[in-house]
């Protein structure tokens, strides 16, 4: 080995079955390379990034792929050659992925970097089309990244078309949703004869051998026998007849590494892949698919499913020296028949590696709280939401798939949510642990003997033994009104004024804190706080802060607050998401203010085929913030969580940004003193 060589470990699990660690020796890249590489996004109109050859990280690399799903690499200098693609690849710093499980043969292609890290793509015949896939989607854990490069373009043809998975998922769950019910619920099998030896004739040619990594029948019935769901039957002529285990394929992509937040559906299989390219001596390709309970899967909606991927690829023809780097979790790719002599080779790996020797200061109080970002992000908010039909409104956003509810004391429906709730209870909609239930301290029970009566009343209407978060409302302290007298207290006393008091909020922290060490609530946290506050908050608190909410919208983006929030370990919650519109009927706003009116918005909701609404939420979600979004009617409920089958491209994103313009329409600085005669600023 190498002396400047490192050695990794990978262990990959495929349902029951464990592959044995894997071990790579790998080079570390040479600091010597001075060139400058040209990074463009293939799936949006973007224009190239230049990263000198030791500046394209693992960082810029996963923010980018993250973001953009799919990029073409170039160096501007002269091709890049396969040694330097090995070198490139390793530096990224990812997670070794042995090549198990595949249909098509490979070969190893050596390089300094590493051994087994580079090999040939699907060597099939080149009349054949491979169609598109997700690489190796037919097993339980495919590799996250896939990479692409051209050592021989093709004389003609040979192109990679590509297409962003969420766009298929979309038109799929559109046109067959009791498909796609059927692949949610049960998962995908796939059937396949494979041979004893490669076959380099059939584009499915690998052998059991190659595929499993073993060297008889009796090591792979060892290795299937321990792949719960798996069956397999040999033939005469030593092929074997595998059926899969169930393999999901419908997948909902979270969270991705530390800040950035995907939130999509994809359509994640090689069901079509399957269909149109499992054909050879062995295997009839109208018998290589089942869902998970065995029933067969419509040739009809494959075809159509087919059609669809093909109308609406992105092809890109290959240059001498491209890489191609693929977020394999978002984008499908395939291959065009070709003439003459192509030479395009492999790379695939697994996430990121964490180094845990890299201390960064900025990021150590978020590490103590991960994930930051839960499984679904939208948030039900009850302000302004009738008593007369707030029951029925927490039932309905629950029925429609809402697990996150925003309540409070000050929204004065808390007692008609708890009624909802135990409805959702007794009808089975869900049960409590799946629910992450939000209210807050208002500003009249700041002192330490009021805080805990205040969560006791709260706890009492809404027919709770627990919060999972309780929230300061306001860093703003006002005169006790005894709960007997009034309830909710509002912002004014019983004589009709609002009455200021000083007072440490340290205190009233203090009184959060020993609720949460009561077991009263799971997390406690704040609304409404500056950067100052929380840097005084932070400075002499037991226990961390778990949220901060506040005022966000493309007109209040709040750049600034939210990064230090999140660098310090707190999700950011987004109320008003849709800006001026909840404050018309309060007077704070006109309906020319409205983002669902704004040009920028509109134009990105038709070309979309979304509402304003979807877009400015989805926004939200790309930030990795948690929207709040509210409304009585039940079709608008569920209109506002259908955000996960698009997204919005860096440059749409961009221009969403450009219309801040710090305007804020929940400032007590404005309203306090035009509704109750008293100044109270908590903004600069």
């Amino acid at each position: 080995m190498s002396p400047n060589a490192q050695t990794k470990t990978s262990t990959q699990s495929f349902g029951a079955v464990v592959i044995q660690p894997h071990t790579y020796s790998i080079l570390v890249p040479s600091p010597v390379f001075t060139m400058l590489l040209s990074v463009k996004p293939l799936l949006e109109e973007s224009p190239a990034t230049k990263f000198g050859w030791g500046d394209y990280s693992q960082g810029s690399f996963v923010d980018q792929l993250d973001h953009q799903k799919c990029v073409l690499i170039r160096c501007d200098e002269k091709p890049l050659t396969v040694e330097e693609f090995g070198l490139l690849v390793v530096g990224f710093n990812l997670t070794p992925y042995p090549y198990v499980g595949g249909a098509a043969p490979r070969s190893i292609i050596p390089v300094s970097a590493g051994e087994d890290i580079v090999f040939t793509a699907n060597e099939s015949p080149p009349s054949e089309p491979i169609p598109f896939h997700h690489e190796l989607a037919q097993t339980p854990n495919p590799p996250e990244y896939v990479f692409f490069y051209c050592d021989t373009p093709a004389q003609e043809g040979g192109e990679t078309p590509i297409i962003d998975s969420t766009l298929v998922y979309r038109y799929a769950m559109e046109n067959f949703p009791e498909f796609m019910q059927k692949l949610l619920q049960h998962g995908a099998r796939y059937i396949r004869t494979l041979p004893a030896e490669d076959d380099p004739t059939s584009p499915i040619g690998r052998s059991y051998k190659n595929t499993w990594h073993v060297k008889s029948p009796e090591e792979l019935d060892e290795k299937l026998s321990k792949t719960g769901g798996c069956s397999w039957k040999w033939n005469d002529d030593g092929s074997v007849r595998v059926t899969s285990e169930p393999v999901p394929a419908v997948r909902f992509v979270q969270e991705q590494h530390e800040q950035n937040h995907v939130y999509q559906h994809t359509f994640a299989n090689s069901v079509v892949a399957a269909f149109l390219g499992w054909e050879d001596s062995r295997n009839d390709r109208r018998e290589a698919l089942r869902f998970g309970n065995m029933d067969k899967m419509p040739d009809s909606v494959l075809e159509s499913i087919a059609n669809f991927m093909q109308q609406h690829r992105i092809l890109h023809k290959w240059q001498k020296g491209d890489v191609m780097a693929i977020n394999n979790q978002l984008v499908m790719h395939s291959r065009n028949p070709f003439n003459g002599v192509r030479k395009v080779f492999a790379s695939i790996w697994g996430p990121p590696i964490v180094n845990p020797g890299i201390y960064r200061p900025e990021k150590s109080p978020a590490a103590l709280r991960k994930p930051l970002m839960p499984q679904d992000p939208l948030v039900f908010g009850f302000w302004k939401v009738p008593k007369e039909v707030c029951a029925d409104s927490c039932y309905n956003a629950i029925k429609a798939g809402y697990r996150r509810l925003d309540c409070a004391c000050d929204y004065g429906n808390e007692k008609e949510v708890g009624e909802g709730l135990a409805r959702a209870f007794k009808d089975g909609l869900c049960k409590r642990k799946d629910l992450f239930i939000t209210s807050k301290l208002w500003n009249t029970y700041h002192k330490k003997e009021h805080v805990p009566l205040a969560m006791a009343r709260t706890l009492q209407d809404l027919q709770l033994n627990y919060l999972d978060e309780y929230l300061i409302h306001f860093p703003i302290t006002m005169e006790f009104v005894p709960f007997e007298d009034k309830y909710p207290p509002e912002w004014h006393n019983l004589q009709g004024k609002m009455v200021v008091l000083n007072h440490d909020i340290g205190e009233t922290w203090k009184a959060m804190e020993s609720l949460q060490k009561d077991g009263k609530c799971k997390e406690i946290g704040v609304c409404n706080f500056s950067t100052q506050l929380l840097r005084q908050l932070l400075s002499g608190c037991e226990i961390r802060p778990s949220t901060l909410q506040i005022e966000l919208h493309p007109e209040n983006t709040q750049q600034r607050l939210v990064r230090f929030a999140k660098e310090q370990g707190m999700r950011v919650t987004a109320f008003s998401i849709f800006g001026a519109t909840s404050y018309v009927e309060l007077g704070g706003a006109t309906m020319s203010e409205s983002l669902m009116n704004n040009a920028t918005v509109a134009a990105i909701a038709k070309y979309k085929n979304k509402t304003p609404a979807q877009i400015l939420v989805r926004w939200a979600c790309q930030r990795g913030t948690l929207p709040l979004c509210k409304s009585s009617k039940a079709e608008r409920m569920v209109e506002n969580r259908n955000i996960f089958d698009f997204y919005l491209t860096k440059s749409e994103v961009e221009k969403i940004d450009t219309l801040d313009r710090s305007r804020r329409y929940n400032d007590p600085g404005d309203f306090c003193e035009a509704a109750f005669g008293t100044y109270c600023p908590i903004y600069e």
